[in-house]
Formats: structure tokens, C-alpha cells, sequence
């Protein structure tokens, strides 16, 4: 059993190296080049920069969202779970996972990330 865990460790290895060296094969390959990543603008040269810089807020607000998001999908199946589960445990952990909740928006809410500044 160890020694077929150890062939299959070193067949994946294998794999992940190949992998490896075809990517830096194809990454020698890719120059950059000046003119093909320039904006075209009939022609001529650009008047104003094409990239517009964004706000920090539009970042900060969808790195929220994603860490809030990531809290609802973890508390649905222990919702579900709620039935087959000891209710002791659950309450618990619960009250853990809803104070950590809170707390960290609360600290986004002190250090600013909630507020627009225009």
C-alpha cells in the first residue's frame, strides 16, 4: 500500500514538472512588444492615457463582498446540518462563527473601508 502511494506520488510529480517545463517553454516563446500592446487610435499617436485609474473603494468593496460571501456559503450547510447535530456544539459554534461576523465588520467599519470618500 506505502509503495503504491509512493509510485502514484511520483507519477504526479512527474506530471507537475512536465507541466512546468511546457509553461516556461511557452513563456520564452512570448516577447513583449511595444507596438502590439500600445492602444491604436487610427493611427495616431494617443491623446490621454487609455487605462483610467479606478477608485481603491471599488476593490476594497469587492473584497468585502467576497469575504461575506464566503461566510453565507459556510453558514448554509450548517444550517442544514442543524438537525444532526449535537445542539450544544452547533449553538456554539454558531455564536463563534456570528462574532467573528461582526467583529470584522466592525473593523472594516473602523479603519474606513465602508466609507466613500469622493
Amino acid at each position: 500500500m506505502i509503495l503504491l502511494n509512493l509510485i502514484s506520488m511520483i507519477i504526479l510529480t512527474l506530471i507537475l514538472l512536465i507541466l512546468l517545463i511546457i509553461m516556461i517553454l511557452i513563456n520564452m516563446k512570448m516577447k513583449f512588444n511595444h507596438n502590439k500592446s500600445a492602444p491604436f487610435e487610427c493611427g495616431f499617436d494617443p491623446f490621454n492615457k487609455s487605462r483610467i485609474p479606478f477608485s481603491l473603494n471599488f476593490y476594497l468593496i469587492a473584497i468585502i463582498f467576497l469575504i461575506f460571501d464566503i461566510e453565507i456559503s459556510i453558514i448554509l450547510p450548517m444550517i442544514l446540518n442543524f438537525k444532526i447535530s449535537n445542539m450544544i456544539y452547533f449553538n456554539l459554534m454558531f455564536m463563534i462563527f456570528f462574532m467573528f461576523m461582526i467583529i470584522t465588520i466592525f473593523y472594516e467599519w473602523k479603519f474606513g473601508s465602508l466609507n466613500w470618500k469622493i
